[in-house]
């Protein structure tokens, strides 16, 4: 197995994605020197671009066609479509797993699930839609199978396999410390993308009538540091605005927490973890009833434990991936989606022509024939 990544420039506790760091890491394997190596390859995308794809592009096409199985996390790696192409029809099997602002714009979000007020802090990695379209319809096109979740996929027009959280549960001390008054939890990562603001306000309108909680707001810990709290909390409140339970949510779960987030109630089968759904309209009165029912907690902190143990342990998520993986693309799917076919409305012809566009690349596709053609609508050709 080979596993391609570095520091991120950006975040110190996450990885890094960007278009240098491919080459950078063979030739830093090979030479040493990494500092040097990553500084001449930013040089050189700066300056000329095509120069440095074609330094790119023969290695890594090179190591993708030695591979058994070729799995891609974040759908938007530079090259992509050109490594993907070339291996196309040999051996490697190849699979997507998806992870959010790769694929996901934020207006369709919006308006698929009804959110108007809200706006979205801008990040790094912030792409247009022509980008996120090329992103979603390149693994659309190659990919044996491809991992997601319903959420972020609202440009999506091919079946998906649910993206399971894999955990190393060996690594999460399981407490439930069962408190009379209760530990509070709440840990975003990005708290205007995760409804803090409402959080915040809905705790303390549950402090002012005299609900009682210790509240713990946690912000830049290392992970090590946070799985500590978790396993001395009895509640993690999670998000509000995007769909849980996500990475945070698990290991609360993994870690003895009953845990409070928003989810989508008609989920498959594949997906029905012991979460407390919380959304902008109930989540005084949901948390009402968590923060003052010690029995409800320690009911959902046991089924939480019990359900990571058998659908998230990491052995369980790559064998499942396997087995979608070797049934290929005509094995069943957890979803099929519909939004953009069936509902959305571009926001004007140009954007209804930018998605028209790049729908070509897969509109000769097994599945594009059986689930999306001829589904013409606003604007949208399909």
């Amino acid at each position: 197995m080979v596993t391609v990544a570095m520091p991120h420039r950006l975040y110190r506790y996450s990885y890094d994605f960007d278009q240098y760091n491919f080459l950078v890491s063979l030739l830093a394997r090979r030479f040493g020197l990494r500092v040097l190596w990553e500084r001449a390859l930013q040089v050189l995308w700066e300056i000329r671009k095509e120069w440095h794809k074609a330094l790119e592009l023969k290695p890594r096409i090179r190591l993708a066609r030695s591979a058994d199985l070729y799995v891609r996390i974040w759908g938007g790696i530079p090259f992509d479509r050109e490594v993907l192409q070339a291996i196309e029809g040999g051996p490697t099997r190849v699979t997507t797993l998806l992870m959010g602002c790769d694929v996901r714009d934020h207006d369709v979000f919006r308006k698929e699930y009804v959110i108007t007020h809200r706006t979205f802090p801008p990040v790094p990695w912030t792409f247009p839609l022509k980008v996120k379209l090329q992103n979603l319809r390149t693994h659309e096109r190659y990919a044996d199978a491809i991992f997601s979740v319903p959420d972020q996929m609202g440009l999506a027009l091919r079946p998906y396999h649910h993206l399971h959280v894999p955990l190393h549960l060996e690594k999460f001390r399981y407490v439930v410390p069962g408190r009379a008054v209760p530990r509070v939890v709440h840990s975003p990562s990005v708290p205007q993308a995760k409804g803090t603001d409402i959080i915040e306000a809905a705790l303390e309108t549950l402090r002012g009538e005299g609900v009682a909680f210790e509240l713990i707001s946690v912000r830049d810990v290392p992970h090590e540091d946070l799985l500590s709290i978790l396993s001395d909390a009895d509640v993690v409140v999670d998000q509000l605005i995007f769909h849980g339970p996500a990475w945070l949510s698990f290991e609360a779960m993994a870690s003895g927490c009953a845990t409070a987030t928003r989810y989508l109630e008609d989920s498959p089968a594949c997906f029905r973890p012991p979460v407390w759904g919380i959304n902008e309209r109930n989540i005084v009165d949901r948390l009402r009833t968590l923060l003052t029912d010690r029995d409800l907690r320690l009911r959902l902190a046991e089924d939480g434990r019990s359900y990571v143990e058998a659908h998230n342990r990491i052995e369980h998520v790559v064998d499942r991936m396997l087995e979608k993986v070797e049934a290929g693309r005509g094995g069943v799917p957890d979803y099929v989606p519909t939004y953009l076919t069936t509902q959305y409305i571009p926001i004007d012809d140009k954007e209804a022509a930018t998605i028209n566009a790049e729908t070509d690349l897969v509109s000769g596709e097994t599945w594009y024939r059986d689930h999306v053609v001829g589904r013409t609508h606003d604007g949208l050709v399909f």
